[in-house]
Parts: C-alpha cells; structure tokens; sequence
C-alpha cells in the first residue's frame, strides 16, 4: 500500500474513532453502573472541546451527543469529506489548495456566530447544522493535502541511500 494510502486511512481511522465515541456517550448511559461509568468519562472527555449546552445540542435516545449541534455537524460532516476525498482527489499527488477554500468554508460558520452574538439575527438548529456542516465537509480537502504532502516530504527525506562502492555489482 503506497504511504498517502496509509496516512489517509489512518486519519480516516481516527475520524471514525471519534465519531463513534460521539454515538457511545449516549448509548452508553442506557447501560448499567459500568456503561455510565465510561458514559460520563466521555462525556467529561468531550466538555474539553465543546461547552456542552443540552438546548444546542442533538440527543439520541434522549441523551444529548457530547458535543453541540454545530460541533456534531464539523465532525460527522468531517467524516463526509474523508470518505469523498480519494473520490475527487489522487491521494498519491496531494494538491494543497487555495487559502480561498478555507475562508469559503469559515465564512459561514463565522457569520451565523457573529450574528447571533451580535443580536443582527437570531441563530437557529438549522443555521448551526448547515454551517457546522459545510465548515467540517471542506475542512478534509484544505487539510488531507498539507498531511499528505508533509507525510510524503518526511518520507522522501529519511529514506535512507545505500551507496555501492566502485565497481561493486548488485546482487
């Protein structure tokens, strides 16, 4: 398997590592001691990276997701893109892409923020969904070719060279 095959299928691993573990917390408290055991440590786990709010966030099977609705939507939306992208994109020959296409997919993101927190416009489930969801689906094609290339640069560079000496011959 050729190295930006493994590096992509190691980020795809860990993508779906987490996305599960998102679905786990949930679950999780239906079960006994054990299960909230391991349901609150997830939970505690993901307060790190998200405020949490019950009011912003999905629920599943009556417990919220350990996350809010926009960072749900950044992630699996993320997962999304991981799974396009050998489809539209050579893993093997990493394009890194213009900083236009990070803005495109912060933009929106950062004015449904900014409105809400401005009071110019009420933010809503849907508003937090779609540009959760466009940020985290760009995210893998501004991302993927910075890790590819850097993974092929570090490749190429401590890729030993076996020198022969003079007039020896290979065997």
């Amino acid at each position: 398997m050729h190295k930006a095959h493994l590096v992509y299928v190691f980020i795809l691993a860990a993508t779906v590592l987490w996305c599960g573990l998102l679905i786990a917390a949930p679950l999780l408290t239906l079960g006994g001691d054990g299960a909230h055991f391991w349901s609150d440590a997830l939970y505690d786990g993901f307060h790190r990276v998200c405020h949490q709010l019950d009011s912003r966030s999905l629920h599943l099977f009556g417990a919220p997701l350990p996350v809010c609705m926009r960072c749900s939507a950044i992630y699996f939306a993320f997962f999304l893109g991981m799974l396009l992208y050998p489809l539209v994109r050579d893993l093997r020959q990493p394009h890194t892409p213009s900083r236009r296409l990070l803005i495109l997919a912060l933009v929106p993101m950062l004015v449904d923020v900014a409105a809400g927190i401005t009071g110019l416009a009420g933010v809503t489930a849907v508003s937090r969904l779609v540009t959760g969801a466009v940020f985290g689906f760009l995210i893998p094609f501004v991302i993927l070719p910075v890790v590819l290339g850097a993974a092929h640069e570090w490749h190429t560079q401590s890729t030993p060279v076996i020198h022969q000496p003079k007039g020896s011959v290979d065997a």
